[in-house]
């Protein structure tokens, strides 16, 4: 079976490696297998012509090589940035890849397991990214806003104690992420957010863990939000808007004495809308082509492919609309499990049919009351 590994760097090579010294020597020995066969490496933007005997491709070309059989799988390495799994994962279904083909290789250690170093997307427990927001309000308001949070008009947290125990559940079924992301709203917020840290830390021990946040709270945090980043190995991950411009050098130096993973975005200059209030009728090329349904969400005992049945709600209550708000599972179904989770997650959803092509516009805040047409393309 010939197969491409995700990516082109020292991860990528270290999986190529793994595979044709020890994977394959196993499945030899043990199954009289046929070995895996690495012939290429397959990333977004490729232009190189070959590391040694193994080809550079596009997603493209791999695209066009697995349609004519002569590429059958793709391996992702687990240490890949989250957001290129997530959008490379989008690139291959909008190219009719089936996820079966997808292949997870296991998290590099000097303990690899070999007999599971490598499992197919659909069953494995693993997903890119899980995201949850503990405050669904915030201190910006942006317009366009995809999660509504400038609606938001009171504030609302998630209770660390449903949380933690709907995490937990969770854990049940995935074992690791490519990262996890505490979200608002603005996150600092909730005054609570470093028991969150911690509970995530305790859940999954070596997950990149991501604080995201607008930063304008940032120099008000107690001296223990800082400790606890940074005994948790957590990141503060900075989304830059243009009113933070000035004071973003200053905050820059604050993380880097206080020794704290950080992370700052190029400065946020635009929006985009997807948002219609008429309906599609074509919500599989909806969810194919959207780059939000690898952002998997927790909330409130469930998980869904995007934020939208989370947060829809909050549209729909300012404007007086009916936008679906389904699409999430139930973690506490008793008969959930791995293969139902990710067979969800795959799938799309009735509020597909009221997302269309992104609109850019310029970035600014919402003033109340917000016209509708501050959040929708009609």
């Amino acid at each position: 079976m010939n197969v491409a590994i995700s990516g082109a760097n020292e991860v990528s090579q270290a999986v190529a490696k793994i595979i044709e010294d020890a994977y394959n020597p196993w499945l030899e020995q043990t199954f009289n297998k046929v070995p895996l066969n690495v012939v290429a490496y397959a990333s977004r933007g490729i232009n190189r012509f070959s590391i040694g005997d193994k080809a550079f491709l596009s997603l493209e070309q791999f695209a066009a090589l697995y349609h004519k059989k002569v590429i059958q799988k793709i391996i992702f390495p687990r240490e890949i940035f989250f957001e290129t799994q997530k959008w490379t994962l989008t690139e291959l279904r909008k190219a009719g890849i089936d996820m079966s083909a997808v292949v997870m290789a296991a998290r590099l250690s000097e303990n690899i397991f070999i007999p599971k170093f490598l499992e197919l997307y659909p069953s494995v427990r693993y997903l890119p990214h899980i995201e949850f927001r503990i405050a669904e309000q915030c201190n910006l308001n942006c317009k366009m806003c995809t999660e509504y949070c400038a609606l938001v008009r009171e504030p609302k947290f998630y209770p660390l104690e449903k949380f933690t125990r709907d995490f937990e559940r969770l854990h049940e079924f995935i074992d690791d992420f490519g990262a996890i992301r505490i979200l608002g709203g603005e996150p600092l917020l909730n005054p609570e957010i470093g028991e969150f840290v911690k509970v995530c830390r305790r859940l999954y021990p070596v997950t990149p863990l991501h604080v995201v946040t607008n930063a304008i709270l940032l120099p008000k945090m107690p001296e223990e939000f800082f400790d606890t980043v940074r005994e948790c190995n957590a990141i503060i991950w900075i989304s830059f808007y243009p009113p933070m411009e000035s004071k973003m050098p200053a905050i820059r130096k604050m993380l880097t004495e206080k020794q704290v993973n950080h992370f700052i975005g190029n400065k946020i200059e635009t929006f985009f809308w997807r948002q219609t209030l008429k309906r599609n009728n074509n919500p599989e090329r909806a969810f194919k082509y959207c780059g939000f349904s690898n952002c998997h969400n927790l909330c409130d005992g469930k998980i869904a492919a995007c934020f939208l049945p989370f947060v829809t709600k909050y549209f729909n209550a300012y404007y007086g609309k009916n936008l679906p708000e389904d699409g999430a599972l139930d973690l506490y179904d008793p008969n959930l499990t791995t293969e139902k989770l990710k067979a969800h997650l795959l799938k799309p959803i009735e509020r597909c049919n009221y997302c269309t092509e992104e609109i850019h516009r310029k970035w600014e805040t919402v003033s109340h009351p917000s016209p509708i047409s501050d959040w929708v393309h009609d």
